[in-house]
């Protein structure tokens, strides 16, 4: 069996995803970040996502994440890329809870 490559674009998709677990579901953060407005809460995951591919791509450069080539700023589009791909889709289709959709419903009354 072949192990893993942990390459910083499968490594951006776990983080993608868990940037989606935390806003999603950790309880006084999902509320909160519910009742934003929509242009806000894009503003922060955008950034979120913007510090977490320079993150990924600085550990990768340094060798801190062990990758089989060298990784330039170019490969940074990829892993943003990446998060973009995993973050949004999975908010959308995750279940909402009930107190995520009573601040949703504050916010636009």
């Amino acid at each position: 069996m072949t192990p893993i490559s942990f390459t910083p674009e499968v490594i951006a998709g776990m983080v993608g995803f868990i940037l989606m677990l935390v806003f999603a579901y950790l309880p006084r953060l999902r509320v909160w970040y519910a009742g934003l407005q929509t242009e806000v809460k894009r503003y922060i995951m955008i950034g979120l996502l913007a510090v977490a591919a320079v993150t990924i791509t600085l550990l990768s450069q340094y060798g801190i994440i062990p990758t089989t080539g060298p990784v330039t700023w170019l490969d940074c589009s990829k892993v943003i890329l990446a998060l973009l791909i995993t973050n949004q889709p999975t908010y959308l289709i995750a279940p909402m809870t009930a107190d995520v959709k009573a601040a949703k419903l504050a916010r636009s009354a």
